[in-house]
């Protein structure tokens, strides 16, 4: 109990600003991440004792866990909720820091989260696939083709996804190596510079009005951050219960289903590239990644971080806003709007 103590210690500073335990300050966002990786973690691990990442036995694997193990179902029910959860969580706690300008003297912290959000991307394009199944192999198939948009490395970054020219075995194991091994490493690394990046930096962004009236960290802190992580397990138990991980017919590389759609992540991508694809292989992405990388460096606004929707970074703030909404938009067209042959039908 000592050494866990003690550990939490090393971890929050000894006093923290009152305002940044009001649930409207932070929103939870980060411990509900965090909570969704470590159940990805450890249904992961538990996953991971009873699947074979070879063509031959992974789709009967999955059938195996989904039907004939104890809570089998519900393991691989919570991993593919805590994955998704996490995808949508991650850019909305992205979406908090902006808006809030908690970057401010904080930029190596904001790449850090930048490198996490292209993990837990990566993460789930590489577990797409091991299913093997036709919803997952066309998928990757097509998400896989978007990558060779990229001038100049696009063709070599799709080989290095795929592990050759086509979806094969060594797709499949590659992706099992990512996605079991090297990528929740890295989760894990950049993880802990992230945290260590905010207990350096003395805390959570907040004006200095809000220094002013500070809390021990034992036991404010330690509480609400329990009270999220314990509300988060259970949104994430909740749902594993109702909704269940997709596992369509087995994978058949002669019968392509019509249309073939990239994971619903990148989808938002798929769909710009059925207008241009330059503009929406090439042009949007790279535009994306500049915004991010230098919206910290071009903010000169006087105001503090930690103050949502400042006055004075309204630009930025409708900015960031234009480039999210126009995301959920392109996903929502391609996702539901996309019938056969990539023709607008309408779902109802």
């Amino acid at each position: 109990m000592s050494g866990k103590r003690n550990f939490l210690h090393h971890l929050h500073p000894p006093q923290v600003c009152r305002r940044t335990l009001e649930p409207l300050a932070t929103l939870g966002l980060g411990i509900a991440c965090l909570t969704c990786m470590a159940v990805l973690l450890v249904t992961g691990a538990t996953l991971f004792l009873y699947y074979v990442p070879a063509p031959e036995h992974a789709y009967e694997r999955i059938l195996h866990i989904s039907t004939t193990l104890h809570y089998g179902d519900l393991i691989r029910n919570l991993h593919f909720v805590a994955a998704n959860a996490l995808i949508i969580l991650i850019f909305t706690h992205l979406a908090r820091v902006f808006w809030t300008a908690a970057y401010k003297g904080r930029y190596l912290n904001w790449c850090y989260g930048l490198v996490l959000l292209g993990l837990v991307l990566f993460g789930n394009f590489t577990g797409y696939l091991l299913p093997w199944d036709q919803r997952a192999y066309w998928a990757i198939k097509v998400g896989a083709s978007l990558a060779e948009y990229f001038p100049g490395i696009g063709a070599g970054l799709k080989r290095f996804l795929l592990g050759g020219t086509d979806i094969g075995p060594e797709t499949l194991l590659r992706s099992f190596a990512f996605h079991a091994g090297f990528v929740p490493l890295l989760l894990v690394v950049f993880t802990s510079l992230h945290l260590w990046r905010i207990r350096k930096d003395g805390g959570l962004a907040a004006p200095p009005e809000a220094h002013k009236i500070r809390l021990p960290a034992a036991p404010w802190l330690y509480r609400a951050e329990g009270a999220a992580a314990l509300l988060t397990l259970g949104t994430l138990l909740v749902l594993a219960l109702f909704i269940d991980a997709p596992l369509d017919e087995r994978a058949d590389p002669s019968h392509p289903p019509n249309p073939a759609k990239a994971p619903w992540y990148f989808v938002g991508f798929q769909e710009m590239v059925g207008y241009s694809a330059f503009i929406g292989g090439v042009l949007a992405p790279t535009l994306l990644l500049v915004f991010f990388l230098a919206a910290p460096l071009i903010d000169r606004s006087r105001s503090h971080g930690g103050v949502w929707f400042s006055r004075d970074r309204l630009w930025l703030n409708l900015g960031f806003l234009v480039v999210l909404a126009g995301q959920i938009v392109f996903i929502v067209i391609g996702q539901w709007l996309r019938g056969k042959n990539w023709e607008l039908v309408w779902p109802f």
